[in-house]
C-alpha cells in the first residue's frame, strides 16, 4: 500500500473522528436550548420561540446550500422520521467518508476496472442503510401502537371531550415513539395550526400507511359529519386485523426470507474469507474478460431477485 493511500484513509479516518467527537451530546443541546430561551428578550415575537429551527449542517455555507436542494430536504425528513440524531450535512460526510476509504482498499485489493469500486459503492451506502433500517423499525412500532391509540381516542370522545382534547390523551397515555409526535400535533393545534394542517404535520412524520386512512377518514367525519366514536371503534379494529395478518405473513414467509439472505450473504462471504486464506485466489478470475462479465452477471441477477422476492412480500401484505 502506497504512503498516498495511507494518508488519504489516515485523513478520513481523522476527519470523522474529530466530526463524532466534536458533535454536541443531547444533553448540551437541551442545555444550550433552555439558556438561549432564557436569554432571550421579552419584547421578542412569540410565533419565533414555536418555531423548529431545522439545521442542516453545522457549517453556514454546507448549510445554504443543503436547504435549497429537494434531495436534502426530503433525505431531512427521512432522518426526522427515523429519529436520528445526524444532520443531513454529517449523513453526507459519513456517507463520502466510508466511500473514499472502500474504493482506496478496493483498488488495492481488487485493481481491475469496476470491480475495485465495488467496495467504496458499498460501503458508501452503510448510513443509509442504517436510516432506511431505523426509519422501517420505528414505522413497525408506530404500526404496532395506533391501534391502541385509536381506542384511546375513542373512549375520550364517549367520556365527553372533543377531538383535540382526545389527542392530548393519546400523548400523555402513550409511550414513546406514538406519544411524542401526538404532543407535537398537540402543541401545534395548541399554537392555532388549523385541524387539518396539524393532522398532515403529523402523517408526514410518522410515515404510516395506516395514519393515513384514518386521517383521510377523520377528516371527512368531520366536514360531512357523522359518529366518530363509531369510526374509531371499526378503525381500530381492522388496523388490528391487518396487523394480525402482517404477522401470519412474516411466519409463513420467514424461511423463504432467511433462505433468501443466506444465498445472497453466502458468495461475498466466500470471497472475502478464501482471499484472505490464500490471497490472489480469485485474481484470474478478474482479470479475465468473461470472468468479468459473469461477475457483473451475477450480480445484476442477485440485485433483481432480491427486488422480485421484496415485491412479492409487499405485495402479499397489501
Amino acid at each position: 500500500m502506497s504512503l498516498i493511500t495511507i494518508f488519504v484513509i489516515l485523513l478520513a479516518v481523522g476527519f470523522a473522528t474529530f466530526a463524532y467527537f466534536s458533535e454536541p451530546s443531547e444533553a448540551d443541546k437541551r442545555t444550550r436550548e433552555r439558556l438561549s430561551a432564557l436569554s432571550r428578550r421579552v419584547n421578542e415575537r412569540y410565533e419565533e420561540d414555536i418555531l423548529k429551527d431545522v439545521s442542516f449542517s453545522r457549517f453556514a455555507v454546507v448549510d445554504r446550500l443543503l436547504r435549497h436542494s429537494g434531495v436534502a430536504l426530503k433525505l431531512e425528513l427521512a432522518l426526522e422520521q427515523a429519529k436520528m440524531p445526524w444532520t443531513v450535512g454529517r449523513f453526507c460526510f459519513y456517507s463520502v467518508v466510508l466511500m473514499i476509504a472502500g474504493s482506496v482498499i478496493g483498488n488495492w485489493w481488487l485493481p481491475v476496472g469496476i470491480v475495485g469500486w465495488l467496495p467504496g459503492m458499498v460501503l458508501g451506502l452503510l448510513p443509509l442503510v442504517w436510516m432506511l433500517y431505523k426509519r422501517a423499525a420505528r414505522r413497525r412500532r408506530l404500526n404496532l401502537m395506533l391501534p391502541d391509540a385509536v381506542d384511546l381516542m375513542a373512549r375520550a370522545l364517549r367520556a365527553g371531550y372533543s377531538l383535540p382534547s382526545s389527542l392530548v390523551m393519546v400523548a400523555d397515555e402513550m409511550s414513546d415513539p406514538l406519544g411524542p409526535e401526538f404532543r407535537r400535533t398537540s402543541d401545534e393545534l395548541n399554537f392555532g395550526l388549523p385541524f387539518q394542517e396539524a393532522l398532515s404535520n403529523l402523517a408526514r412524520r410518522i410515515s404510516v400507511t395506516d395514519f393515513d386512512f384514518l386521517m383521510t377518514a377523520i377528516l371527512v367525519q368531520k366536514e360531512t359529519g357523522g359518529n366518530l366514536i363509531v369510526l374509531f371503534d371499526k378503525m381500530a379494529a381492522v388496523l388490528r386485523s391487518r396487523i394480525q395478518f402482517e404477522r401470519k405473513v412474516r411466519v409463513h414467509t420467514a424461511q423463504g426470507r432467511l433462505s433468501g439472505a443466506l444465498l445472497v450473504a453466502m458468495p461475498f462471504i466466500l470471497f472475502v474469507v478464501l482471499n484472505l486464506l490464500n490471497p490472489g485466489y480469485s485474481k484470474p478470475m478478474f482479470e479475465n474478460e468473461t470472468g468479468r462479465k459473469i461477475i457483473y452477471g451475477t450480480l445484476v441477477s442477485m440485485g433483481v431477485g432480491v427486488l422480485v422476492i421484496r415485491r412479492i412480500i409487499k405485495g402479499v401484505r397489501a
